[in-house]
């Protein structure tokens, strides 16, 4: 009989009621809701009974996927499930003064002493997607208001590694992005998504170069502005050369090309065919 181990935020303020939705989760996730993102992980929108949060009855719930069993040794006993380090990054990361999907609620799976898999529920998050966002504006030929939303994401970036964090999964489909209401001067706001890769540093160490980088490495070159991203962040930081900037062009192909190679090719279509199987 599987065993389920939850968390709750302390600002849920009708825990009976929220506990009884998540004790229901492993039942009614597949039935229940509306599903935004099916991949290896899944999410939904879910109504719940009223938490107290944000005035809001409705959250989001990401079902992390099955694990294979040596997985499942690894995250029992050698490190923290992803929802438990989705959890503490995200309150964390607010903490610090970014803006998250505020963290409700962990629901772990376990059965035969092992952890199996689980659920993390959060408010529901707004915004687009800053990779759709912008090839979306490519095709509206907006180039002033692209070259705006990544001056203004670029400061994002500086302001985190100014305060410790090294966001490390920053692909930008990680980063929701929307006009400030009232803004008639092209102000966007951005929020913080799946952030269990978040490393922390201490809060007033400013994060060296050779350590922000693996960050600046990572924004999504579909979106046809990764150099603009990289050269305006190190503008704003005072280390733009042309030489730095081709450095980290540089790192960055190294880094795509890689995920060429013919192994990956033929192991990544199985992987994925396999945690698909593994599904609970």
């Amino acid at each position: 009989m599987p065993k389920l181990k939850i968390q709750i935020s302390d600002r849920v303020k009708d825990k009976d009621a929220f506990m009884a939705f998540l004790s229901r989760l492993p039942e009614t996730f597949m039935r229940e809701g509306l599903e935004i993102h099916a991949a290896r992980n899944r999410l939904r929108i879910m109504d719940t009974p009223s938490l107290g949060v944000n005035g809001s009855d409705r959250v989001m719930v990401k079902r992390y996927h099955g694990l294979f069993w040596f997985q499942k040794v690894y995250y029992t006993f050698f490190r923290a499930p992803k929802c438990r380090r989705a959890f503490d990054n995200t309150a964390e990361l607010r903490r610090r003064g970014f803006d998250a999907a505020e963290e409700l609620a962990i629901v772990e799976v376990w059965n035969y002493g092992l952890f199996q898999y689980a659920f993390f529920v959060s408010e529901v998050a707004e915004g687009e997607k800053l990779d759709n966002l912008v090839i979306q504006l490519q095709e509206q030929n907006h180039q002033d208001v692209i070259r705006e939303i990544i001056s203004q994401y670029a400061a994002l970036v500086v302001r985190l590694h100014e305060h410790g964090v090294l966001y490390w999964d920053m692909n930008c489909g990680n980063v929701l992005c929307k006009q400030k209401k009232g803004s008639s001067d092209n102000q966007w706001h951005f929020s913080l998504i799946d952030t269990n890769r978040v490393r922390f540093y201490p809060e007033n160490q400013q994060l060296d170069l050779d350590t922000a980088i693996g960050d600046l490495i990572l924004m999504n070159p579909k979106m046809g502005t990764v150099e603009l991203f990289q050269e305006e962040y190190l503008r704003q930081r005072g280390l733009y050369t042309p030489e730095e900037a081709r450095r980290i062009r540089e790192l960055q192909r190294q880094r795509y090309e890689r995920k060429k190679y013919p192994l990956k090719k033929i192991f990544n279509p199985i992987r994925k065919h396999y945690y698909k199987w593994l599904e609970p």
